[in-house]
């Protein structure tokens, strides 16, 4: 169990970047950022995304927190994490890999949303596409095995 609460503890310090990111972001939305810049679609994507990732790292963080204060939280954690039935699951939906390049699909579409908002658009659409067939898929085999 030591092993799986070092593990947790660096997954609490990984979790601040985002959080870092998030307070940074506010700050230049509030003081730097142009009028024309907050005016944009994708500034505001952008903003949006990162604020979302923000609350979502801070979330987990104060879950992780918990765990590692109770000794029944940390054992069943750990359990769940290993289960080899959820991780069959997870590999045949793809989830790894198809979060990797949805992940990347998003990004590279906040780029492209500065020069081709067809583009962008299309990128965040397909992305969304693949998380929700993986996600149908991961329902279905957590029924059915």
């Amino acid at each position: 169990m030591d092993k799986y609460r070092k593990t947790l503890k660096t997954r609490i310090a990984l979790l601040t970047l985002p959080i870092i990111l998030t307070i940074g972001l506010g700050i230049y939305d509030v003081f730097f950022a142009s009028e024309a810049i907050k005016e944009s679609f994708i500034f505001g994507f952008q903003s949006g995304a990162i604020v979302a990732l923000g609350l979502l790292s801070l979330f987990f963080m104060i879950r992780f927190r918990s765990v590692l204060h109770d000794e029944t939280k940390l054992k069943q954690q750990y359990n769940k994490e290993n289960d080899e039935r959820l991780k069959i699951i997870r590999a045949k939906a793809g989830l790894p890999m198809l979060l990797i390049t949805s992940v990347g699909m998003i990004m590279v579409g906040v780029i492209m949303g500065y020069s081709n908002m067809t583009v962008s658009v299309t990128l965040f659409a397909a992305a969304m596409c693949q998380m929700m067939i993986s996600a149908i898929i991961k329902q279905i085999y957590l029924r059915k095995v």
